[in-house]
């Protein structure tokens, strides 16, 4: 059985797309939504929509815990509830069009068992495949870079540039389209030990039998999955990417509904993000990382 877990917060339109997605998948399946003490009350409305729908379950928590510890809310109740094989961690802005999504989730782990599988992520904005979100790991050197670049980007020249960019959604898209072929990866290949996008997170049993939290819990939101690669490598956990599963993902939904003033949403993001590799930075550190830090790996095709 296959649970899935959706982090919800005001956009209740994506959120219900995404549930209707998941109940017309085959299989046996349930539905975990986690609302993270939406303001605007549609936690309630969600509860209340699905209240009589055995399928769906809806977790209202009383504060809003941010992408990692809302997840770690949502799948450690969805262990206690539903006992299943896989969990699914997903972002309310994705839809499954994939009917046997769960099935070929379940004959993937019988060819190579693994701890962690990320899908293709198909961004609808900007038609980039998202997945893997990078082939380079998660080092004391790669945080400590990423903070100054953070730190830089926070200057208001800088913020203002961005601001105007994402302004004209023509050009944001040809940014991140840029930027993504600056990594050279080639989505259509299974890879081992890369950095999965956040947006789908598939966690085998095995896996949170050890770990029923799986995301650190000292970050609000970003760099989740770079800090949870990490911790992977360090454990020796099997983390594929695998290109037959498929996604569709409707970017930066709960964002907008949040802020809709475009410098007001990269300040937050900016923000959040440097707390993040602070918290990132603390933790490698603390492991005795930081005279001899991990060394970087080319990702290998996996053997599926």
């Amino acid at each position: 059985m296959t649970a899935f877990v959706i982090l919800h917060y005001r956009a209740i339109e994506s959120t219900v797309k995404c549930v209707e997605s998941l109940q017309a998948l085959a299989g046996d399946n349930r539905i975990l939504v986690v609302d993270s003490a939406s303001p605007d009350g549609s936690g309630a409305v969600l509860a209340e929509k699905y209240a009589g729908d055995e399928s769906v379950q809806v977790l209202l928590s009383p504060e809003n815990l941010g992408f990692a510890r809302g997840n770690n809310l949502g799948i450690r109740r969805a262990l206690e509830l539903f006992d299943p094989d896989f969990v699914v961690a997903l972002n309310n802005d994705v839809e499954i069009f994939q009917e046997d999504f769960s099935q070929r989730i379940s004959a993937l782990y019988e060819a190579r068992p693994f701890d962690l599988m990320g899908p293709d992520i198909l961004s609808v904005f900007s038609g980039i495949h998202q997945n893997p979100k990078s082939l380079e790991p998660c080092t004391l050197e790669a945080v400590r870079r990423k903070i100054a670049y953070v730190q830089r980007s926070q200057k208001p020249v800088w913020m203002l540039l961005s601001s105007g960019q994402k302004h004209s959604p023509a050009i944001w898209r040809q940014v991140q389209r840029k930027r993504r072929a600056k990594q050279h990866i080639d989505s259509s290949v299974p890879m081992e030990d890369v950095v999965l996008q956040g947006a789908c997170v598939i966690f085998s049993r095995r896996y949170l039998e050890r770990h029923p939290e799986p995301f650190y819990p000292k970050t609000f939101m970003y760099y989740e999955m770079e800090i949870l690669n990490w911790l992977c490598r360090r454990e020796g956990s099997v983390v594929l990417y695998e290109p037959s599963l498929q996604i569709v993902h409707y970017q930066y939904m709960a964002t907008k509904t949040e802020y809709r003033s475009i410098l007001r949403r990269s300040q937050f993001v900016c923000a959040c993000l440097l707390d993040s590799l602070r918290a990132a930075e603390e933790l490698i550190v603390s492991a005795g990382e930081e005279a001899a830090p991990l060394p970087e790996q080319s990702p290998v095709p996996a053997k599926l």
